[in-house]
């Protein structure tokens, strides 16, 4: 083998050339390639990291089972004709309460959820991150979906209280004519 041209010590710099001649050189005297593991250390491939990104969510949408309409429980009264006379009447004024709570309870709430709305489209007017739209447009679609809703279980419930009502508007009227019929026989008069 032949010394480089330059000593070592003198330059502490190699330049390419050098060492392509040197590599000539060996391929020419058929000697086999010595590894040099000092240079080249070969590596395990690394696989690509995954990165996931956690998406913020505001408001997940909601998923509710079906509408049910109402159980009405009406109990048979027992008793004598007096007696139900007065229980019809007590009847009606609770279901006439109830049909008024309802309709208190349904305006609250609409008033809530448009309150909420509002709300959510001005913060969605000043928001910049695609992320956050996204999710104030799902938010505000969740709450119109409510309200949705709402109006349509409140007219499920108003119609049958209103029906209940009814019904024991007719009773009553039957059953007091019935009972001015029997009122000389009403016990303790």
């Amino acid at each position: 083998m032949k010394k480089p041209m330059f000593p070592e010590p003198e330059r502490p710099y190699k330049s390419f050339f050098e060492e392509d001649l040197y590599k000539e050189e060996e391929a020419k005297l058929g000697r086999p390639k010595k590894e040099r593991t000092e240079e080249y250390v070969e590596k395990e491939e690394e696989k690509p990291r995954r990165i996931q990104v956690e998406r913020r969510t505001i408001h997940k949408m909601i998923t509710e089972p079906g509408l049910e309409p109402l159980r009405r429980v009406s109990p048979k009264v027992i008793g004598n004709l007096f007696d139900r006379v007065e229980f019809l009447k007590q009847r009606m004024i609770e279901t006439k309460n109830a049909l008024e709570h309802r309709k208190t309870l349904h305006n609250e709430l609409i008033r809530e959820v448009d309150v909420d709305i509002e709300d959510k489209q001005k913060i969605l007017a000043k928001l910049s991150d695609v992320d956050d739209i996204r999710d104030f447009k799902l938010d505000i679609s969740t709450l119109r979906m409510e309200k949705r809703r709402e109006n349509l279980q409140f007219w499920r419930d108003v119609l049958e209280l209103t029906t209940e009502l009814r019904e024991l508007m007719e009773e009553y009227q039957m059953e007091s004519k019935i009972a001015s019929l029997f009122k000389d026989l009403k016990p303790g008069v």
